[in-house]
């Protein structure tokens, strides 16, 4: 695979591209953070500082201001903690998926040309998120649109690799989704669904157990029962001035774990997109075309090759 570390001048070496499995889809997620650790975790260092600033800002903030009898002005400024946080997330979600695509086709990137593709495209980015974002809410909060929500989210779902990888337009990365989606619906929404469901219960196994020997003590002492307990452990509150260095710690731990884990889903997502165009386009042909007589080129098989197109 490409090392991160090369020069312009040294040799790519070219992922040979195929129809995969939702384990060579892990197998090779797992691969890209293994042999690219150092850009993969520059991304997301990045992010930690941000996010990590974010939340203790917010959380000492809403404790201040409420100390001060001031709680309305602590409850408006959640809204906006909350979208700073969004844009942040959604950002470095982008640079990540920007930098596993080309990781997987092969070519050199850094992280400064990762977050500039994102920079770049960035309205179109936000926007087709918005589209997509205000539609499923829209569905969700009438209950009885909950699986049209899930549905249309599932045919959307390739809308960032369309804007970031292809360079469409905000509404046509939608439609672009909804064709690559399309005749897979079911493996698709499995697929991401595992994805999310992988990336969320490692995040909280990791949190779960690097807090219960820091938050065991006061947990047990609660009178609400298990599921405050937890809820005290993951997503702690600046109560008193003498909690700030628990809450700290506490903000510190669980955006660590989030940063580390942040890549898993939006590369999978990545791979699985390239793999419906393999499938429906075969765009695998097409990069072998592209490629063909690259004398600065060479092909590795970094996964178990499958004649069969079929999940």
């Amino acid at each position: 695979m490409l090392n991160p570390n090369m020069n312009s001048n040294e040799v790519v070496a070219r992922t040979v591209l195929q129809p995969m499995s939702f384990m060579d889809i892990l197998e090779a997620v797992f691969g890209i953070y293994q042999n690219y650790f150092r850009l993969i975790i520059g991304i997301c260092t990045v992010y930690f500082i941000l996010k990590l600033g974010v939340d203790l800002s917010k959380g000492i903030s809403t404790f201040v201001l409420g100390s001060s009898g001031l709680q309305g002005v602590a409850i408006a400024i959640n809204p906006g903690a909350t979208w700073i946080t969004i844009l942040i997330s959604l950002f470095f979600l982008g640079a990540l998926l920007f930098a596993g695509s080309q990781i997987y086709l092969g070519r050199h990137i850094t992280a400064g040309a990762a977050f500039g593709q994102v920079t770049r495209r960035f309205w179109s980015y936000l926007g087709s998120f918005l589209l997509l974002m205000i539609t499923i809410v829209v569905l969700a909060i009438t209950i009885i649109g909950i699986p049209f929500a899930i549905y249309l989210g599932t045919r959307w779902g390739f809308y960032a690799q369309a804007v970031l990888i292809e360079e469409t337009s905000a509404m046509n990365a939608l439609k672009r989704s909804r064709e690559l989606v399309r005749g897979a619906w079911w493996p698709v929404f499995g697929i991401i669904l595992a994805l999310f469901f992988l990336s969320f219960m490692i995040e909280i196994v990791l949190q779960f157990f690097l807090l219960f020997a820091f938050g065991f003590t006061e947990a047990i002492s609660a009178e609400d029962g298990m599921l405050e307990m937890f809820r005290r452990m993951v997503t702690p509150a600046l109560t008193a001035w003498d909690r700030l260095a628990a809450y700290i710690i506490h903000s510190l731990i669980n955006n660590a774990v989030t940063s580390l884990l942040l890549p898993l889903t939006p590369i999978g997502i990545t791979l699985l997109y390239f793999d419906r165009r393999i499938r429906k386009e075969g765009f695998d042909i097409e990069m072998d075309a592209t490629n063909e007589g690259d004398s600065a080129s060479e092909s590795i098989d970094i996964l178990p090759r499958g004649d069969e197109r079929n999940y």
